[in-house]
């Protein structure tokens, strides 16, 4: 008798709120439980599961239930995962050794107020939870989400005997592209900076090899625009863009620059034309604030609808050579030095200097690779900013819409002067420094 009571007073406490939540919002699951069950029991009764319906979110199912008296309790059904960090060596070697040399992924840790880790850098930008994360999502290491990468190319094919794929991407990471420069459907690197950019976004991740990406289970579309000196024209970056935008890339990573002063689209309307293209489809664009001290940004980053990037180092300050003011939306590592002497706690000029580490080119030709030491700049914070959205795209937190993204990447930024190397200022920062975790944890106000 009691347990067909408990089981009718369930039906009705649900039927009742069910009536009132039933044009709840959809929100996306921003903690680690089974979505839609709630773990319910009454005084002196078992617990039991209950299966919400569709539209009712827990938040709201959980308080309806815990304000009746006759129910001991109603939480969600919280699921536990083993907590890894991937092994690539890096050029440190063994077990886990990127973390000794990719400062740019650690927890900010005890540095900017949170949980003290063991490897951790006020810059870094907390990739090991954003892991974590997107794993209990089913969305592991950026899984569904695509990127374009429009550079000098990508090492994704072998084509012997010039030619050979990094050892750290796999040929199952590509989806086909298209090379602007050579007009072929090869877009194989000439230079190593697309290599580079794209492994901070993508390069595998445990499997015992080089280093890590921010999204390794992201699909990459390589679009070769620049050519083996890194230049390229504003006829080929248009088409890149279109073509990117026409095969459903969602993110288009544009690591250059021009140098155009201000009303640059006016000079480049065939660039600024398709970067509306790719709006309107659907694709975020992510480009790079410039190289130079000064204001404003450099174009494209400087365009509508483009997340224009500045560069921050190992301490979280805002690196010399970066770019600010009008058209810089948020920063992310791009490694060197400060552009204030003062910022930062580490006075080694090793420390201080660090560039960001990737497997690229290094020697003669393009088969041989390694981790050089000279990349830093808005490149490779622009990078960054476009791993963080591919992970953001496929958690599901927001939708995919680069509205809502863009959104999302700004509203979940670091900006507080604890959480940075020196004071917060819009100028310079933009809407702060990214933060992975945070983009990807729970849906941030407004978005």
């Amino acid at each position: 008798m009691r347990k067909l009571i408990a089981t009718t007073t369930l039906v009705l406490i649900a039927a009742a709120f069910w009536a009132a939540a039933a044009e709840a919002a959809d929100i996306p699951q921003q903690t680690p439980y089974v979505p839609g069950e709630l773990l319910v029991r009454f005084d002196g009764g078992a617990e039991r599961v209950l299966q919400l319906p569709p539209g009712v979110d827990l938040p709201t199912a959980e308080q309806a239930l815990a304000a009746n008296p006759a129910v001991a309790y109603a939480v969600p059904n919280y699921v536990a995962h083993a907590s890894g960090i991937p092994n690539d060596p890096g050029p440190a070697g063994g077990t886990g050794g990127w973390q000794r040399t990719q400062w740019n992924f650690l927890p900010c840790g005890s540095l900017c107020g949170e949980t003290a880790a063991q490897y951790q850098a006020r810059g870094g930008l907390n990739a090991p939870e954003a892991w974590d994360i997107l794993k209990q999502r089913g969305a592991a290491f950026g899984r569904g989400a695509r990127v374009a990468v429009l550079d000098t190319g990508i090492a994704y094919m072998n084509k012997k005997p010039q030619f050979r794929r990094s050892p750290d991407f796999s040929r199952g990471q590509f989806v086909p592209g298209y090379d602007f420069v050579d007009k072929d459907k090869m877009p194989l690197d000439e230079d190593g900076h697309g290599t580079h950019v794209t492994g901070t976004i993508a390069e595998r991740n445990g499997n015992h090899i080089g280093l890590t990406g921010l999204a390794s289970k992201a699909k990459i579309m390589p679009v070769r625009v620049l050519d083996s000196e890194g230049f390229g024209t504003a006829r080929d970056i248009a088409r890149g863009i279109r073509f990117a935008a026409a095969h459903k890339a969602q993110v288009i990573n544009m690591s250059f620059e021009f140098s155009l002063g201000v009303n640059g689209c006016a000079k480049i309307k065939g660039i600024c034309s398709a970067i509306k293209f790719a709006f309107k489809k659907g694709a975020l664009v992510v480009a790079a604030a410039g190289n130079e001290n000064g204001e404003p940004v450099a174009y494209p980053a400087g365009a509508p609808h483009v997340i224009g990037v500045g560069r921050t180092t190992k301490d979280a300050c805002l690196a010399s050579d970066s770019r600010t003011g009008a058209g810089l939306d948020l920063v992310a590592p791009g490694g060197g030095f400060p552009l204030l002497s003062t910022c930062g706690s580490d006075d080694s000029v090793f420390t201080r200097g660090l560039p960001i580490f990737q497997l690229t080119f290094d020697g003669p030709g393009f088969t041989n690779f390694g981790y050089p030491g000279g990349y830093e700049g808005t490149s490779m914070a622009a990078a960054h900013v476009s791993g963080v959205a591919a992970m953001v795209i496929a958690s599901r937190v927001v939708g995919s819409s680069p509205t809502a993204v863009e959104c999302q990447l700004e509203g979940t930024a670091r900006h507080t002067d604890s959480q940075l190397g020196q004071p917060y200022d819009p100028r310079l920062f933009g809407a702060g420094l990214i933060d992975a975790a945070g983009a990807v944890r729970a849906r941030a106000p407004g978005c």
